[in-house]
């Protein structure tokens, strides 16, 4: 295990490195399963330093590191997209080539970014909603922070966002 997520053997999938103004985009990427770093707190040196140690895809909106980065031979993205995260996640999905697919099996923390891990509704009993313990059967565990998700009605409007983005990108790409 390195200091910023798990080996770069285990997954094939492009691993990012989030800069302060792309959050809510890490948010996003976590959820269909990709391994983002982010902190508010970090600099740009942070930033460059992590991708280059961590083979990390830098996403960001400030032209300046970008290029930076670029210079360096460190991968980044330049997000333009101001609009909504269907936006961004198309723009991310047509420059970095990464798949737009939610499934709640494979996602990530949202907010810490660790691989969760299913669990069964009794060993979460008390720690959901009663109305959640009901209907559920199947609840995903964060093993760093210690939230638990499930996959609830806010499901249908993360596939919808999800797949909005899949049809803008494949604009972006000319499909």
């Amino acid at each position: 295990m390195e200091a910023y997520g798990e080996s770069p053997l285990k997954s094939s999938k492009p691993r990012f490195v989030a800069d302060t103004m792309m959050g809510e985009l890490a948010r996003w990427l976590r959820i269909m399963g990709y391994d983002v770093v982010y902190s508010r707190y970090f600099s740009d040196k942070d930033l460059l330093r992590i991708a280059s140690e961590t083979d990390r895809i830098i996403l960001t909106r400030d032209k300046r590191l970008h290029r930076r980065a670029t210079k360096m031979g460190v991968k980044s993205v330049y997000v333009e997209s101001v609009e909504g995260p269907a936006y961004r996640l198309a723009e991310v999905s047509a420059k970095a080539g990464i798949e737009l697919e939610a499934d709640p099996s494979k996602s990530r923390c949202p907010e810490c970014n660790s691989e969760l891990v299913s669990t069964s509704r009794e060993s979460v009993a008390g720690r959901v909603p009663p109305v959640a313990g009901k209907t559920y059967h199947v609840f995903y565990l964060c093993p760093r922070c210690g939230r638990v998700y499930w996959e609830g009605s806010h499901w249908k409007n993360i596939r919808r966002i999800i797949g909005e983005a899949r049809n803008l990108r494949n604009k972006l790409i000319g499909k």
